[in-house]
């Protein structure tokens, strides 16, 4: 995210960031609660195998 703030963004664009884990975890979601523009998400993934 610095460095599209810093070498891509135009003047007072606003630069926001997503961060994705498979589960929640405490570090990030503390790390996060000091920051702004960054929002945290859960993936899942599901799938199933059929016999043609």
């Amino acid at each position: 995210m610095g460095f599209v703030l810093q070498e891509l963004a135009e003047e007072n664009q606003t630069v926001k960031g997503i961060i994705i884990a498979l589960e929640d975890d405490p570090k990030i979601k503390r790390a996060l609660a000091v920051t702004q523009n960054i929002e945290f998400y859960r993936y899942q993934i599901q799938f199933k195998l059929l016999k043609s």
